[in-house]
C-alpha cells in the first residue's frame, strides 16, 4: 500500500479523526479585523490551521481561490502548505485542483503539485482516461483523488448515464488501477443518496473516500459515516473557515466546530 494511505491510517488512529479542513480562501469573506488582502488572508488562514492541527488528518486547499490571486495567490498557497507542515507535520495535504490532462501537459501538472507545490495528493478528472492519469499514479509515495459521484446538481448531466452508470465505471475502473498503483481515492459527495454511497463502497472496498459536502452544503455526516465506512476524509470548509464574523473569536469558533465534527465521527472509528 502507499506511503499516504498508511499515513492516513496511522493519522486516523493517532487522533481518532477523518476530517479534512478545506481552505478556500475568499478576501471578499473575511472575518471583521483581517485585511482584505492576500496578507490578511494567510492569516486568517493559518490561525483556523493553527486551530485545528489536532483534529485534522488533512488540509485540502483549493488551487483556485489561491490562483485568482495571481502570483501573490501561488506564493500564498505555499507559504500555506508549509505553515501545515511546520504545525501538524502528520497532517496530509490534498491540493483540490482537478487536473485532467494529456501526455507532457499531465506530467507537468504532476511536477507543479508533487515537486513545486508539495502536496501530498491531488484531485482529477478522469474524462480522457487512465493515460491522463499515469504521470500523478506513477507518483508512488503520493496519492490521487478521482471524481467519482460530486455533490453538485449537475453531475445528472454525465455521472449518471449509461448501464452501469458512469460513476460506478469510474468507481470499478479505479478499483482496477488501486490494484496496479495503489495510491487511488475516489471523490464522492456527501450530499449523494445514501444508497449510492453504499454501492460506491462495494465497488471500492477499502480505498479512502474524499467526501465534500458536509457542513454548510448540507451533507450528513451520520449518513456518510454509516455508508462509507471508517476509510473517507470529510471535508468541511466553510462551517469552520467562516465559524465566526470577527477575527477576535475566530479561532476559537474554528475549533468548536472542527471538535464537534470530531466527536460525531468518532464514535464510528472504533
Amino acid at each position: 500500500m502507499s506511503t499516504f494511505y498508511t499515513r492516513y491510517r496511522e493519522r486516523r488512529e493517532t487522533i481518532k479523526s477523518v476530517l479534512c479542513v478545506g481552505l478556500d480562501p475568499d478576501p471578499t469573506r473575511l472575518p471583521q479585523g483581517y485585511q482584505q488582502s492576500p496578507e490578511g488572508t494567510g492569516q486568517h488562514l493559518k490561525e483556523v490551521i493553527d486551530a485545528t492541527a489536532d483534529l485534522a488528518v488533512a488540509y485540502k486547499p483549493n488551487a483556485a481561490f489561491f490562483e485568482s490571486m495571481g502570483s501573490d495567490g501561488w506564493g500564498l498557497l505555499k507559504d500555506v502548505i508549509q505553515h501545515i507542515r511546520n504545525v501538524a507535520p502528520q497532517a496530509l495535504i490534498v491540493l483540490d485542483a482537478k487536473r485532467g490532462d494529456l501526455g507532457n501537459t499531465a506530467s507537468h501538472y504532476a511536477a507543479a503539485v508533487f515537486e513545486e507545490l508539495d502536496a501530498d495528493s491531488v484531485t482529477l478528472n478522469p474524462y480522457m482516461g487512465k493515460e491522463s492519469l499515469i504521470p500523478f499514479l506513477e507518483r508512488e509515495d503520493r496519492a490521487s483523488f478521482v471524481l467519482c459521484l460530486t455533490s453538485n446538481s449537475g453531475a445528472q448531466d454525465f455521472q449518471y448515464h449509461g448501464v452501469p452508470p458512469l460513476y460506478q465505471r469510474v468507481a470499478q475502473l479505479c478499483r482496477q488501477w488501486q490494484e496496479e498503483f495503489g495510491n487511488i481515492g475516489l471523490v464522492v459527495g456527501a450530499t449523494r443518496d445514501p444508497e449510492e454511497l453504499r454501492t460506491v463502497r462495494s465497488i471500492a472496498p477499502g480505498m479512502i473516500f474524499l467526501v465534500p459536502g458536509v457542513g454548510s452544503q448540507g451533507g450528513d455526516l451520520d449518513q456518510v459515516m454509516q455508508n462509507a465506512g471508517p476509510d473517507v476524509l470529510v471535508n468541511s470548509s466553510r462551517s469552520i473557515l467562516f465559524a465566526s464574523h470577527n477575527k477576535v473569536d475566530l479561532a476559537e469558533k474554528a475549533k468548536a466546530e472542527a471538535m464537534s465534527l470530531v466527536n460525531k465521527m468518532r464514535p464510528y472509528l472504533g
